[in-house]
C-alpha cells in the first residue's frame, strides 16, 4: 500500500476523521484500489497484472464510468473495477458509504447491528444487513492453523419455552444433554511470541452437524494442521481426535483441574464468551444458516489485538501471575485486511431478500 494511503488511513481515530476522510468518492475509490491491490492493479478474471484505464473513454454509445480499467492481456481484455468479482459486485451504493460502514462495525468491539446500521447511513435495514454479511464474507480466513491450537465446543441458542404438558427432555446421546440448540466447534491458536507489538493468533468457529467424533473431526481437521499441539478438556470425542494430531494434552474439568503449566483451554473458552457475549448483547438472535459468517467476524475481531506489555495481577488466593495486556488494532487500519483478500469472494441476492454466496474463496491477498 503507498505510504500516502497508509498514512491517511492511520490518521482516522475519530468518527469526524472518517467522516473527512471518506467524503469523496474519488479519494475513496482510490483508497479501496490500495488496499485491494497493495502490489498494483490485478486482472480478477485472468490475473494479469497489466492493464489500461479506460475511464472516461468512449465505450460504443456512452463514456466509460471512473475507476473501469482494461486487461492488457490478448486472451482476456476483461473490464473490470475495484468492486468486481468482490461483495461489493454491481453495487448501487456510493464506495465512501461502504467504507463509512466497514469502519462504523469494526469501531464497534462487538460489532453493530443491521438496524443501528442502518440508522447511521441512512439506508433501509435490509442494505445494512447485506452490508454486514459483506463484511463478514470478507474477513474469513482461508489458512490453516498451527502451533498450539486449543479447541472447544458449545451450543448457540437460548432456553426453549417450556409447556406444562412437555415430556422431559431426558439426556442425549453419548451422555449429552439432549437439547435442540446448535452445536458449534470454536479453536483458538495462540501466539507464538507475547513481545509488545505481535499479533493475536487466529480464532474460528464452526457450526457442527451433531458432536459425533466423525462430524467433529471433519470440522477440526479442515481447518487445524495436524502437525500442531492441541490442547483441550477431557471430552471422549476430542481424545480420539487429539490421536491425529501432533501431540494432543487436555485439562480434565471433571476433577477440578483448569491450568496445568502451559496446558489449558482460558483462551478458546475466552473466545465462547465473546461469541455469546455479541450474540445477546448486539444481534440477539443469529439463524444457524449464516452462523458461520458471524463467526468469521468475531473471529477476526479476535486476531486484530496486538500485545502492549505484561502486569502482575493478583488472583483471589493472593497468588501473584503475570497477564498479557493487549491493545485493539484501530479500525482504519484493519481495513487493509479485509479488502485484502476480497477478490474472488462474490455474493449475490437472493429472490426472497436474503444473501447467496457465490464463492467463498479469495483468489488474491
Amino acid at each position: 500500500m503507498p505510504e500516502t494511503m497508509l498514512a491517511a488511513l492511520s490518521n482516522i481515530r475519530t468518527v469526524e476523521d472518517m467522516i473527512l476522510a471518506f467524503r469523496s468518492e474519488d479519494h475513496c475509490r482510490r483508497l479501496l484500489e490500495s488496499m485491494v491491490w497493495p502490489d498494483g492493479r490485478i486482472c480478477p478474471a485472468c490475473g494479469y497484472k497489466r492493464s489500461i484505464a479506460i475511464a472516461g473513454r468512449d465505450v460504443g454509445k456512452r463514456r466509460a464510468r471512473p475507476g473501469l480499467y482494461q486487461c492488457s492481456s490478448g486472451d482476456c481484455r476483461f473490464q473490470f473495477t475495484v468492486t468486481t468479482h468482490t461483495p461489493l459486485h454491481s453495487t448501487k451504493l456510493p464506495l465512501r458509504v461502504w467504507l463509512k460502514a466497514m469502519w462504523l462495525m469494526l469501531q464497534s468491539d462487538k460489532g453493530m447491528s443491521s438496524v443501528r446500521l442502518a440508522e447511521a447511513l441512512g439506508v433501509s435495514q435490509p442494505t445494512a444487513w447485506r452490508m454486514g454479511h459483506a463484511l463478514r464474507l470478507m474477513v474469513a480466513r482461508e489458512h490453516m492453523l498451527d502451533g498450539t491450537v486449543e479447541i472447544d465446543h458449545f451450543h448457540l441458542g437460548g432456553r426453549p419455552r417450556k409447556h406444562p404438558d412437555d415430556q422431559p427432555s431426558g439426556r442425549g446421546r453419548k451422555g449429552q444433554a439432549n437439547t435442540q440448540k446448535t452445536p458449534v466447534m470454536a479453536m483458538v491458536q495462540r501466539s507464538s511470541d507475547i513481545t509488545p507489538g505481535t499479533l493475536a493468533g487466529d480464532a474460528r468457529a464452526a457450526v457442527v452437524t451433531g458432536l459425533s467424533v466423525r462430524a467433529s473431526e471433519r470440522v477440526i481437521e479442515a481447518q487445524i494442521d495436524l502437525g500442531s499441539h492441541l490442547m483441550s478438556d477431557e471430552w471422549k470425542a476430542f481424545l480420539a481426535i487429539g490421536q491425529s494430531f501432533a501431540k494432543h494434552e487436555t485439562v480434565k474439568h471433571s476433577d477440578g483441574e483448569y491450568v496445568r503449566d502451559a496446558v489449558h483451554v482460558n483462551s478458546v473458552e475466552g473466545f465462547n464468551s465473546r461469541v455469546r457475549r455479541t450474540i445477546v448483547g448486539v444481534f440477539h438472535h443469529i439463524s444457524p444458516q449464516h452462523a458461520d459468517l458471524y463467526f468469521h467476524e468475531i473471529g477476526f475481531r479476535w486476531s486484530q489485538r496486538i500485545v502492549i506489555g505484561n502486569a502482575v495481577r493478583k488472583t483471589r488466593r493472593g497468588r501473584q501471575t503475570i497477564r498479557t495486556l493487549w491493545s485493539r488494532v484501530p479500525p482504519a487500519l484493519q481495513l487493509a485486511s479485509v479488502f485484502r483478500a476480497a477478490t474472488g469472494r462474490q455474493m449475490r441476492r437472493s429472490p426472497d431478500g436474503g444473501i447467496i454466496i457465490k464463492s467463498a474463496v479469495a483468489v488474491f491477498g
